[in-house]
């Protein structure tokens, strides 16, 4: 037969045949730990369905519903995985859209769209290449935080980063339209909110 839980209506199965000569058993739904009893099928005919199954106080020793915890919603995975990226590093906020236009140096007049949260700046090694012989192989570094910050990192360059006409020697946020440079190449950074500023 098969066993309902008036409660939260979980289903589970019992042999009827342990029921014997009882005229009833009692019930702990395994789900919601919701007590209850179950006449015995064999006296279904003598009584009205509704009273096949009903609640009955719980026994001291066991637990009652608001004593188990409640299974987890997928809505609150959902929100703990993000929580776990953000927090990891692995992309910018997605709203935000960041660039770096090249004000001076072989590549100037150009913006490039950054779309990682880590961007290496070099004379030609990589995600923004300057062809600027004075700047360093690897020159710097810009981290994309969770949170929409940025911050600018020098990589022990030859000729150092400048941030407001100071070589920089550690982690330094930089604004939007703020400028830097690396070598003879200046950059300035540019943030847009593209919830805010959506594209036309």
């Amino acid at each position: 037969m098969i066993v309902v839980c008036p409660a939260c209506q979980a289903r589970f199965q019992y042999d009827e045949r342990r029921f014997g000569t009882a005229r009833g058993k009692r019930f702990k739904c395994p789900k919601c730990a919701h007590v209850f009893e179950v006449l015995n099928p064999a006296l279904a005919a003598q009584a009205p369905e509704s009273t096949l199954s009903r609640p009955v106080p719980p026994m001291p020793d066991e637990p009652t519903p608001a004593q188990v915890p409640l299974p987890v919603q997928q809505t609150t995975a959902r929100r703990d995985r993000e929580s776990l990226l953000a927090a990891a590093g692995l992309a910018p906020r997605p709203s935000l859209k960041i660039s770096l236009a090249f004000l001076s140096g072989p590549q100037a007049s150009t913006v490039q769209v950054l779309e990682h949260s880590m961007i290496t700046i070099g004379r030609d090694e990589g995600d923004v290449i300057t062809r600027d012989p004075e700047t360093s192989r690897q020159h710097a570094r810009l981290d994309l935080r969770p949170d929409g910050t940025v911050w600018l990192t020098d990589l022990n360059s030859t000729n150092g980063t400048v941030v407001n006409g100071t070589r920089i020697t550690e982690p330094t946020q930089i604004q939007s339209q703020q400028e830097f440079t690396c070598g003879n190449s200046t950059f300035m950074l540019l943030v847009r909110n593209t919830n805010e500023f959506p594209l036309n």
